[in-house]
């Protein structure tokens, strides 16, 4: 039940976040007079690309989901005996600095973008601008996962 309510938090805090943060933030660079991200990402400047994105989008971000969720399985233990703001923070920052920030695969948004990637695609504005999805995106999924986590002990009793 946890990997169930896990996958609909992750995927619920993903979709919700990235598209606020795409509407507000994001989508100049991806369509417009300047869209750097497209290339080396789909588009919907391109219908043809962006039908893959419309196909795969949910099924791999389930999987995506579920993989998260079999990670933290272990640590429910330990995570269930955090107070909630603890939880949150650790939950966080766990999602934070090792899903984003500290990822190994090179993003206009991580340190590792900063250092392999094109300083075209991966400016400054680039960089400031994608922060706010996920940071938002890693809090909703802490506080969700946070309050799942809370109800688990009673449950796995």
């Amino acid at each position: 039940m946890f990997i169930v309510k896990s996958t609909v938090m992750y995927t619920a805090s993903y979709l919700i976040c990235g598209a606020l943060a795409y509407q507000l933030l994001t989508k100049q660079f991806y369509v417009g007079p300047d869209p750097v991200f497209t290339a080396y990402l789909r588009s919907e400047a391109n219908p043809a690309e962006w039908a893959h994105t419309n196909t795969w989008l949910v099924v791999g971000l389930l999987v995506r989901a579920v993989l998260i969720s079999l990670v933290i399985l272990p640590f429910l233990g330990a995570l269930s005996g955090l107070s909630f703001k603890k939880r949150v923070l650790v939950v966080f920052a766990f999602m934070f600095v090792l899903m984003h920030l500290a990822a190994a695969a090179p993003s206009p948004s991580n340190v590792e973008g900063l250092i392999y990637m094109k300083e075209s695609i991966v400016g400054a504005k680039a960089f400031l601008l994608t922060q706010p999805e996920m940071i938002a995106q890693c809090l909703m999924f802490a506080f969700g996962l946070s309050w799942i986590i809370k109800k688990w002990p009673s449950r796995a009793a």
